[in-house]
């Protein structure tokens, strides 16, 4: 296929793109993914499977654990690529970038070295992100059993309420034959003493709602009934992994809009990252992967600055004054992201709703799916394109179009831009997508895997 036709595919949607799609049809049909035979030494495919040899057989039997085989396994499945953090898919990038530079200059022994110190960094991200996920589902056990413990408290706060109830009541109706007036205050007692008990069980409720902390996302400032707000570290967040139907991290627009918020320091990072967080404890990026991105390649910026500054300060043995220039950058708080925690659903075990919900028709898997349910809500307000909402098409049509776009995106890197506003001759690769897939052209050419 040629550069021009490449770069029409995107502007040129009313006309049939079966011309133009020839080369990207037998990319669909003869070379189909195959991570063993067909991906770079950089893909993330590649470095998981890399990252898992080494765990497996690298590692002293002491640091060998069940959690360190699991991972093992789950970065030897074939789609491993698609779950992963978002420091993952830098080392992924940065490792693409250099891979281009050093093919330039055919040099195997820089190669390499340079191949050996990406595989260092994978697996140094890659078990971070199994410390986190391990801490996330020991955070859940320790919740769940101080759930268990309050309503165990609580029931024996009910029951001893009762009891004392009944009592009052006893006494109260010993007291009916005497007099009218001792009636009355047994009466009026008994109403104090069941206020006081209240009072008592809403301390105890009030000191149960005190304000938490994650070891993961931090300081907790709220807890609603199906979320929580937490102030999260950025350098935690981009450890997480992505939900597995999100669209494609690009890293392209995560150094593009690195570059833009340089601009606007002094309002700090707007909005907030969405996660989700299953019954296992397990915790994933819903909405704002990109964002993660940026503030991760803010925070290199600002350990080199530190770094900068703790060496200068160090050569001349004397300490900047209040006169020195400060980077802003050096002053952006990414130490406190807002951040929202989804909650699964809680199951209604009510009899008549049951009865009501059993002459409904089901509804399909994907409706569901908490996780979902919530990104599809969050993202209809936002460019994401058709193909990447869930329920829209199958996995097996999204993973032909994706390797479609993406051997394109690898073989004419040059003619590919960030920007989904770009111009002729240059694609984005998600309008490009879309256009696959509007056109229909795995159906109406009768593609196959």
């Amino acid at each position: 296929m040629s550069m021009s036709s490449v770069a029409a595919i995107s502007y040129r949607r009313a006309r049939p793109l079966s011309v133009s799609l020839k080369s990207s049809e037998r990319c669909f049909s003869s070379t189909a993914p195959n991570p063993k035979q067909d991906d770079p030494w950089w893909s993330l495919s590649s470095l998981h499977k890399r990252v898992a040899t080494i765990i497996a057989t690298s590692l002293p039997d002491s640091s060998r654990s069940d959690l360190h085989q699991s991972l093992s396994k789950s970065l030897n499945i074939a789609d491993s690529h698609k779950s992963h953090s978002i420091a993952e898919a830098i080392v992924s990038a940065n490792a693409r970038d250099v891979s281009v530079q050093q093919s330039s200059r055919h040099n195997a022994e820089k190669q390499k070295q340079i191949e050996k110190e990406i595989e260092q960094k994978a697996l140094k991200t890659a078990q971070e992100r199994m410390e986190l996920e391990l801490l996330a589902m020991k955070e859940q056990l320790k919740r769940k059993e101080e759930e268990r413990i309050r309503l165990e408290k609580e029931q024996l706060k009910k029951r001893e309420v009762e009891r004392q109830r009944e009592e009052a009541f006893t006494k109260w109706q010993e007291k009916v034959a005497r007099e009218q007036q001792q009636e009355k205050e047994t009466d009026d007692h008994a109403q104090t003493a069941e206020e006081e008990q209240n009072n008592d069980l809403n301390k105890d409720s009030d000191s149960s709602v005190q304000e938490q902390h994650h070891p993961i996302l931090g300081p907790q400032i709220a807890h609603l009934p199906y979320k929580r707000i937490h102030l999260t570290d950025a350098s935690k967040l981009a450890s997480l992994p992505v939900y597995e139907k999100q669209r494609a991290y690009r890293h392209d627009r995560a150094k593009e809009m690195a570059k833009d918020k340089k601009k606007t320091l002094w309002m700090g990072i707007p909005g907030v990252i969405s996660l989700m967080e299953e019954e296992c404890g397990r915790l994933s990026i819903l909405d704002g992967q990109h964002r993660v991105g940026m503030m991760a390649l803010l925070s290199e910026e600002q350990r080199k600055i530190v770094e900068k500054n703790q060496n200068v300060n160090g050569d001349n043995g004397t300490q900047s004054t209040n006169d020195d220039k400060v980077d802003p950058l050096a002053q952006l708080d990414l130490d406190n992201i807002l951040v929202e925690v989804f909650l699964p659903q809680q199951k209604n075990n009510n009899t008549d709703t049951v009865l009501v919900d059993s002459k409904k028709q089901q509804p399909p898997p994907e409706e569901q799916d908490d996780k979902a349910i919530i990104f599809t809500e969050i993202n209809k307000a936002e460019p994401i394109k058709l193909l990447d909402l869930p329920g829209v098409t199958n996995k097996r049509t999204r993973d032909m179009i994706d390797y479609a776009a993406n051997h394109f995106y690898n073989a004419f890197p040059e003619m590919f831009s960030p920007s989904q506003k770009c111009r002729a001759p240059h694609l984005n690769l998600d309008n490009l997508r879309d256009a696959l897939f509007a056109s229909e052209v795995i159906k109406r050419e009768k593609v196959g895997s």
